[in-house]
């Protein structure tokens, strides 16, 4: 039986700098190129990996890298469909991650490798690609690729380690102490504040190693255990807190108390 094939593709408005594939098709590409960053693994099967002179044995478990511009194709071996995920990043959102690693870049360094075998990466790219295609909220999805790009290109950039003096750094802080209910992208705070979005997340890097999406997280789940504390029902809480719902809620507190909301409220009732 023929097994059927298809593509999706994810985009969204408020993350214009991401495409990212999830197909299983058994189509063959002729050598191209991309204006974008592109990674890509092989969820199942085999497939001939080409970039530039280079021809690789692209098999489950690698990551293959394309900077912008360079030629390159992957096609399966077999005829039958094989399943992969691939991803485009605009060259410039990628600078902004080196920039935030590196102050001394002054433009997109090139990945030095077509090719990555690295299980703990794979799984973490592989998990990262279903995030995206889940049903959270744009600020998570976010947030996770700044974290695995901010992983991927930090081993060969002279990462900064001096930190950055900034009163604006403060005054950040406490606008999302006061603002914890909503749900502040990091475009809106580099407007609040005239700042580059990739100079705050050095800056918040710098000074508390996380990201500002991460922080004000976890000022939620400690306003969160502050109403439990209380005896205020979860349904509750999650709306107090700014959550879209109680999954969302659930899952966040699970992350960063390690226990879920209803066992922890237990402690105190």
């Amino acid at each position: 039986m023929k097994q059927k094939t298809f593509t999706k593709i994810f985009t969204d408005e408020k993350l214009p700098f991401l495409e990212l594939r999830y197909s299983n098709n058994t189509k063959h590409y002729k050598e191209h190129i991309h204006e974008t960053f592109s990674i890509g693994i092989n969820l199942e099967d085999k497939s001939i990996y080409t970039n530039k002179d280079k021809k690789y044995d692209f098999d489950v478990g690698m990551i293959a890298l394309v900077n912008p511009n360079e030629i390159h194709s992957c096609n399966p071996i077999l005829e039958t469909p094989n399943l992969y995920y691939m991803m485009f990043l605009d060259e410039k959102w990628c600078y902004g991650i080196q920039k935030s690693i590196c102050d001394e870049s002054n433009s997109f360094k090139a990945f030095p490798k077509d090719i990555l075998y690295d299980e703990k990466l794979y799984n973490e790219f592989k998990d990262l690609c279903e995030t995206i295609f889940s049903d959270i909220n744009y600020f998570e999805k976010e947030n996770e690729l700044i974290n695995f790009f901010t992983e991927l290109f930090r081993p060969f950039l002279k990462e900064s380690t001096s930190k950055i003096d900034d009163p604006i750094f403060e005054k950040s802080i406490e606008y999302l102490k006061e603002n914890y209910k909503e749900n502040i992208s990091l475009e809106e705070l580099s407007k609040e504040f005239e700042l580059n979005p990739f100079y705050i997340i050095r800056l918040f890097k710098s000074k508390i190693n996380m990201t500002p999406h991460a922080y004000l997280l976890n000022i939620k789940i400690n306003k969160a255990k502050e109403f439990l504390k209380k005896g205020l029902s979860i349904v509750n809480t999650a709306l107090e807190c700014g959550f879209t719902d109680q999954s969302h809620f659930h899952r966040n507190f699970l992350k960063i108390v390690a226990t879920t909301p209803r066992e922890y409220q237990l402690n105190f009732i």
